[in-house]
């Protein structure tokens, strides 16, 4: 990628919630690295802000090329013993959990850093040691 790269928020109209556009991003991310040409750039495009993945999605050349790769994941997915698609299910839900405890965590440290004020000291409005 050559510099800006959008957030997890540009995701959250598909996705539904953060963790997904979280995951969605990285998969993104991932394709981004691709052998096929034609999906390293519709991510690199989207990724980089310059489409939007539904648009992208209607780009004829980049709907195909991800036809055919959704064709392949499926083929591999009916390929698995039921066994293994349950792994892969608890494996998804685990990575969906984690990319929440990290999206929670960056949450609290951003508030946490909005409380400290300019200077790293506490804010104004703190109570300094009082109670009510």
């Amino acid at each position: 990628m050559d510099g800006h790269e959008v957030g997890d928020e540009e995701f959250l109209d598909i996705a539904k919630d953060p963790a997904r556009a979280r995951a969605l991003r990285k998969s993104l991310q991932r394709l981004a690295g691709s052998g096929d040409e034609t999906v390293r750039e519709m991510a690199r495009e989207v990724l980089a802000g310059r489409v939007g993945l539904r648009q992208a999605l209607r780009t004829g050349a980049y709907r195909e090329a991800l036809h055919e790769r959704a064709e392949i994941g499926m083929r591999a997915y009916e390929q698995m013993s039921a066994e293994e698609r349950s792994i892969a299910e608890a494996e998804g839900l685990r990575q969906l959990d984690e990319y929440q405890e990290e999206i929670d965590r960056e949450r609290a440290e951003r508030q946490g850093e909005q409380g400290r004020g300019k200077r790293g000291g506490p804010a104004p409005h703190q109570s300094r040691g009082w109670q009510l």
